[in-house]
């Protein structure tokens, strides 16, 4: 095992806690100002913080000039709390040393009274040091849901992160099935396996649905009343694969 593996002398918490400081400034900040944002000293154990942002690809930080990443960004922008939980695990695991243990106990026991004596016999890492990391390694798993009451690490799939398209495309979606979702429900409920249309020449196509959480009827007169007819059936499709 390499010997000259990152790994952080701060807890995420505190990373944490830097790069929303630099946030609150604007997304960029000198040293002197980030740490007069958090009321404290530029210090050793200041510096130490900033460095352990960095390993957990929080932050940029190069000529006295902290910024926030991309990471940050998409972490403090997500789109639900699933998928934030999954950014949150991702950057906490960035640093190698972090990676590689979650790596090599994902899905068994961490056996967290040896795991000191892992990171200095097998990591190199100082034996005035390693008690402090393992703490932040062991206290990070169970704050992001990657350790459970067994003490077993959990396997956890990567953060599915929606383009553009995709995020239009859905926020459409959810518009057209609200508007159906407005339209007064039919008191008489219909068998879940009806589904009828009848021909009026004044009022177009009628299409009844019922089944689990739906019971409506739609008017279909024109292209937009199809456009929420498609975008229910792939809420419906999404159900039933």
């Amino acid at each position: 095992m390499p010997k000259n593996l990152n790994y952080p002398l701060a807890s995420f918490q505190k990373a944490y806690e830097l790069a929303e400081a630099v946030d609150a400034l604007g997304g960029s900040c000198s040293i002197e100002n980030c740490a007069q944002k958090m009321q404290r000293k530029i210090s050793g154990g200041f510096m130490v913080i900033i460095s352990s942002a960095q390993k957990f690809t929080l932050v940029n930080s190069e000529k006295g000039i902290i910024t926030i990443s991309e990471e940050y960004k998409l972490i403090k922008h997500s789109y639900t709390n699933t998928e934030r939980i999954g950014l949150l695990q991702k950057a906490f695991l960035s640093p190698q040393v972090f990676s590689i243990l979650y790596e090599k106990f994902k899905g068994k026991e961490l056996p967290i009274t040896m795991l000191d004596k892992i990171l200095i016999r097998e990591f190199g890492i100082e034996e005035n040091t390693a008690g402090r990391v393992a703490g932040y390694f062991t206290d990070g798993l169970k704050t992001y849901n990657l350790l459970n009451s067994a003490n077993v690490i959990q396997t956890v799939d990567e953060p599915n992160v929606p383009d553009s398209t995709s995020t239009k495309n859905e926020i459409k979606e959810t518009h057209l099935v609200s508007k159906v979702e407005q339209q007064p429900i039919e008191k008489e409920l219909i068998n879940s396996t009806d589904t009828s249309f009848t021909n009026e020449k004044s009022e177009g196509y009628i299409l009844q649905l019922s089944g689990p959480g739906i019971n409506t009827k739609i008017n279909i007169k024109d292209e937009e009343d199809l456009q929420i007819l498609e975008a229910i059936l792939r809420k419906i499709r999404k159900v039933l694969i």
